[in-house]
């Protein structure tokens, strides 16, 4: 194989680095979906799994592209990044990559709890992808490689919707957190509302003195009281 240019041999560096920030990301979003109960956030990591395998076989290929080697650990300089340089390593990572999906199981103490700190971990693997791609991007585009540049720029805008819904789900799964962690005689806030799910997905919501579902029943049957009680009254008159 051609020894890369110092050009090429730059942009493979750090398109390995994407490249196994990609497959790390895979691991965890797997191990992640078989806990995740709640169905908006299991759709979006199923969704995401699919863009995260995508991203890996672009940067792949791209790496192939240039004449570089796909998961090999880039030091500076073009020497570094002959074909099989550093594989030993590569497989150390994904196994390590390997052992610590299963780890996630064992955070928080509920199923709420683990959902937060799963979609905390996954925020911050969606920042450093971030930070890859715009880096990829910027420097691509500096150097006049357009085909590595529209790899970067596709992921990064995925990426970033991604990044987008996590920010918006954790506040939701911190509250759910605090509806089942903290007995509610303790909460003074909002969270005091407690939500119930059923099955279905649907909530209600209930309160410190009892359901909002039981208290709409008790006022409708008031109601066919009051309404019973006029009739009687009118026929009366009559």
């Amino acid at each position: 194989m051609a020894e890369l240019t110092k050009r090429d041999a730059k942009l493979v560096q750090y398109l390995n680095r994407a490249y196994g920030t990609e497959r790390r990301l895979e691991t965890s979003l797997e191990a992640h979906l078989a806990m995740t109960t709640r169905k908006d956030y299991e759709r979006r990591l199923r969704a995401h799994l699919k863009e995260t395998r995508t991203h890996a076989s672009a940067v792949e290929r791209r790496i192939r592209q240039l004449g570089g080697e796909a998961e090999t650990v880039s030091v500076p300089g073009p020497d570094s990044l002959a074909k099989g340089a550093q594989a030993a390593q590569s497989k150390v990572q994904r196994a390590a990559a390997a052992v610590k999906a299963p780890m996630h199981a064992l955070r928080g103490t509920g199923e709420q709890e683990r959902m937060l700190t799963n979609a905390l971990a996954e925020f911050q693997d969606e920042a450093e992808e971030i930070a890859n791609y715009r880096l990829l991007d910027a420097l691509a585009t500096s150097v006049g490689d357009k085909e590595t540049a529209k790899v970067a720029k596709k992921a990064l805008r995925e990426d970033e919707r991604m990044a987008e819904f996590l920010g918006d789900l954790i506040p939701k799964l911190a509250v759910d957190v605090a509806h089942d962690e903290i007995p509610v005689a303790e909460i003074e806030g909002p969270a005091a509302r407690r939500t119930a799910r059923d099955g279905g997905g649907t909530s209600r919501r209930t309160t410190r003195s009892g359901s909002s579902t039981t208290k709409s029943s008790a006022a409708k049957s008031r109601q066919t009281k009051r309404t019973g009680r006029s009739s009687a009254s009118s026929r009366s008159r009559g």
